[in-house]
């Protein structure tokens, strides 16, 4: 078993990863979800998927995905969460937080969500307010808007607004935002797979506008601020016959450097590439023309031939991972090799 598939905690047990990136065994996530006070139920299926857990201090069974728990070192049952919400609230405003279950629940439903029974039937007040129990209790519930499940508490309500009936759900709250990011990614040619609300800093699917490329691409807001390539094969087709730079990266988290080719123009700039994925761009020379830039590259390539740096694609999501060796091996020299083929007159420096 290859050494970069066992877990980094126990040493043990096998990357949960089924993109087999580096990662936590499923017993060590497990572990992780105990020590957070909560059973874990069901497989691990994924850092995004939920997945349902039993509180061992109240019993409460809700859900939540390990991405959200996995950087936690406190208690995460939303049940216990909320009922030190609302201890606190009254200690400091009695007359706000000095509610009745029943009241609780109309806080819940608000004028926006629904909560169903047993047979699918919508809950009024009054029943919802039989089956909760306590004032603090989360219910699962659902925007009679755009229909997305989630948990609510009369909590979550009066912990973050004095106006109970105000509160929209996550998913219309954050819609214009989802529209934004989509007409960003179209300023910078690309189509999202997806129109929901994403984090700036999460890649997410898409693909080229241009009908007649349409290549798929994994990239987040951040990295496109960054001035990266929006779409990698459209900068694969930049005219032949202009400028290029064949550059050298250091990437310090995987000890290896990268030879690489990119033309002048902003838009398809492969070095912001790998500099956003971490990258230290340590020399760079123009050449005439695509041709001798490739000439370069292999020059440099057979000179590191016998230094693998062992990257794999999943290293570089942002392509290029052939291209590598170890910082143990040559520390070749651009420039110099450049200066080379111009006395070679090798392919490419022979149409000057």
């Amino acid at each position: 078993m290859a050494d970069e598939r066992r877990c980094p905690e126990c040493r043990i047990g096998v990357s949960a990863n089924r993109a087999g990136k580096p990662s936590k065994c499923s017993n060590c996530i497990d572990a992780h979800y105990s020590q957070l006070g909560v059973e874990p139920l069901g497989l691990y299926k994924g850092p995004k998927v939920p997945r349902p857990y039993k509180c061992r201090t109240c019993g409460f069974r809700g859900e939540v995905t390990y991405g959200e728990i996995r950087n936690r070192s406190i208690a995460i049952c939303l049940s216990c969460v909320c009922r030190e919400v609302y201890e606190s609230g009254l200690e400091r405003e009695p007359p706000k937080w000095g509610i009745a279950v029943e009241l609780a629940a109309a806080i819940i439903l608000g004028d926006g969500f629904t909560c169903r029974g047993d047979d699918g039937e919508p809950l009024s007040v009054a029943d919802l307010a039989a089956r909760m129990g306590n004032v603090w209790m989360p219910v699962f519930v659902q925007c009679v808007v755009c229909e997305t499940p989630t948990w609510r508490s009369a909590c979550m309500v009066l912990g973050s607004t004095d106006d109970r009936d105000g509160v929209k759900c996550s998913e219309c709250f954050s819609k214009p935002l989802a529209e934004w990011q989509d007409e960003l990614f179209e300023a910078y040619g690309l189509v999202r797979d997806s129109r929901g609300y994403a984090k700036l800093g999460d890649r997410v699917s898409a693909h080229c506008a241009d009908p007649e490329c349409g290549a798929p691409r994994m990239v987040s807001i951040t990295t496109l601020c960054q001035g990266v390539a929006p779409c990698l094969s459209c900068a694969e087709l930049a005219d032949p016959d202009a400028v290029h730079i064949v550059y050298k990266i250091h990437f310090p988290g995987l000890r290896a450097y990268k030879v690489g080719i990119t033309n002048t123009q902003v838009r398809n700039d492969r070095i912001a590439s790998h500099v956003a994925q971490g990258g230290v761009l340590i020399e760079s020379c123009r050449v005439p023309n695509k041709e001798a830039a490739r000439t370069v590259e292999e020059a440099v390539l057979c000179a590191v031939r016998n230094f693998s740096g062992h990257c794999t694609a999943r290293d570089f999501p942002q392509g290029g991972y052939t291209e590598t060796w170890s910082d143990q091996g040559p520390d070749i020299n651009i420039g110099e090799v450049v200066e080379g083929c111009l006395r070679d007159v090798a392919p490419g420096f022979d149409r000057l």
